[in-house]
């Protein structure tokens, strides 16, 4: 698969990974929370829908924190998956959202690229078979 984290179609993948983390973890109900509003914002902006990326910034930079957010979880759990998934997922789109808007990105977003974009992709085997069966069809279309 290209590597290319920029095209939409690829950060709609990233998107999907994400969700089904979310899906099956056992997040606390505020992080929940978050990382879906968070997601959800991510997927308006990959729509071509008008989303501000200083938003999609505050998830990682900002008073949410995912990436905190997410040192509180054992490392491997499913809720730190999710979390780890999420974050990464979300400042892919928020990078691109501010490149594509000449905006300047938040310190941490401005620092995503090919690394996130790796890891990301490395989260996706340890998905469910259902997961990665959902993320093959993706593939796919």
């Amino acid at each position: 698969m290209d590597c290319n984290f920029t095209l939409p179609e690829n950060l709609a993948l990233g998107l999907l990974i994400a969700d089904l983390f979310l899906d099956a973890s056992d997040l606390t109900g505020e992080d929940r929370v978050l990382s879906a509003q968070g997601l959800r914002l991510s997927w308006e902006w990959v729509k071509g829908h008008d989303v501000d990326p200083r938003l999609l910034c505050e998830y990682i930079d900002g008073e949410v924190n995912l990436p905190f957010r997410s040192t509180l979880y054992e490392a491997n759990s499913s809720a730190g998956l999710a979390l780890t998934a999420a974050f990464l997922a979300i400042g892919l789109a928020a990078l691109q959202a501010c490149r594509e808007t000449n905006m300047s990105p938040s310190e941490s977003v401005e620092n995503f690229g090919a690394g996130e974009w790796n890891a990301l992709m490395n989260l996706a085997p340890m998905l469910s078979d259902e997961g990665r069966a959902s993320i093959a069809q993706a593939k796919l279309r």
